[in-house]
């Protein structure tokens, strides 16, 4: 037994919390979880800081007991290197194994033996691609399929990984920006929702609210349509198309829009500032931003280069469709902060936005 700091917590939110601690690299996976009928206590590898707590939710932090657990091989004690995976459901999708030697069918053999739940690995096989982000995937073990059913933060999401978008390491960032939306009355638009990883979340956590969810993937849309069934959510309207034609329908309609398309958000500012309520609202934008240096010291501000320049872009880009279609809003940054590593020296950097126009105030 040893004394360990933990979050406690109620037990209808432990599996949320757990994966955004998990995520977050702070829960000790040598530790055993404790339960009650009302209260999971999850160890802690080190005390919270003022900045985790907000990524976590609500919850109590204390310190008590738990028992350490004899720790099991890992995957990288098994095949010999630490391969770069994800898990989607029930599907592992390896993202980054050396295919030389054999090396794909190890790894994916070793994950099957190590993670019971798994039952297919595949691979990526090319970048992102075309208006319907998709990807080409390829089978390397286990059932011969890529469509799954992926549970996160209490929610239920049926889809196919060669046919749709999606990105588990934006968990804690969904259950962030459906946090804001609890217990509101708001019209939200999703602009590019996807399966409705953020717009299911955000319409189970505030029923009065009614979430507008558009995407040009007909796949997409029709695994969306299902999920909402698969959540037991009425407060989301499903919509299918380009969001350049067809937002006219939507104009000065949103209290809070979603702009979930980190490399080309940007070229859509003009369509969003359309949709919003004339009075003002929220923008959640996303954007992928590169800081790479090869002066020593300028690499560890990076992130920081990375941030200010999303947030550059974002006013430019709102002053420029101001004047360009007349709207009279301004600017002001909430929030801006980094969301998961893309690349190298390069990030995904959120956003949150007030819109006000020039003489009202923002809505939170």
């Amino acid at each position: 037994m040893e004394i360990l700091p933990c979050v406690k917590a109620e037990k209808r939110r432990g599996e949320e919390i757990r994966r955004a601690l998990k995520e977050l690299e702070l829960l000790r996976p040598d530790a055993r979880i404790i339960s009650n009928a009302d209260f999971i206590y999850l160890p802690l590898i080190r005390a919270l800081k003022e900045e985790d707590k907000g990524k976590i939710g609500a919850a109590e932090l204390l310190t008590r007991k738990f028992e350490i657990l004899e720790q099991k091989r890992s995957i990288e004690d098994i095949v010999g290197l630490k391969p770069s995976y994800e898990i989607i459901g029930d599907v592992a999708v390896l993202t980054d194994v050396d295919s030389r030697g054999g090396n794909e069918q190890l790894v994916a053999n070793a994950l099957m033996s190590l993670h019971k739940n798994i039952k297919v690995v595949t691979k990526r096989i090319s970048p992102v691609e075309g208006v319907f982000r998709k990807r080409k995937m390829t089978i390397i073990a286990g059932e011969n399929r890529t469509e799954t059913m992926h549970k996160e933060n209490g929610c239920k999401y049926k889809l196919d990984l060669g046919k749709v978008y999606f990105n588990p390491r934006l968990a804690s960032e969904r259950n962030r920006v459906a946090a804001q939306v609890r217990g509101s009355k708001e019209e939200i638009i999703d602009m590019f929702t996807g399966v409705g990883s953020f717009s299911i979340q955000v319409a189970k956590r505030a029923r009065q609210s009614h979430v507008t969810a558009i995407d040009i993937n007909p796949a997409a849309i029709r695994y969306l349509r299902e999920n909402i069934k698969l959540n037991g959510v009425r407060n989301i309207e499903a919509i299918e198309g380009d969001v350049r034609e067809i937002y006219v329908k939507f104009r000065n309609k949103a209290d809070r829009i979603i702009m979930n398309l980190p490399k080309s958000a940007y070229l859509f500012l003009r369509e969003a500032l359309s949709m919003l309520n004339p009075q003002g609202g929220i923008l959640h934008f996303y954007d992928v931003e590169s800081s790479y240096s090869d002066v020593r010291e300028e690499k560890i501000k990076s992130l920081e280069r990375a941030i200010h320049k999303a947030k550059e872009k974002l006013a430019a880009k709102v002053k420029e469709a101001c004047e360009q279609e007349g709207f009279h809003f301004q600017l002001k940054i909430l929030k801006a902060m980094k969301v998961k590593p893309y690349a190298p020296y390069a990030y995904i950097i959120g956003v949150d936005a007030g819109i006000e126009n020039e003489t009202g105030s923002h809505r939170i």
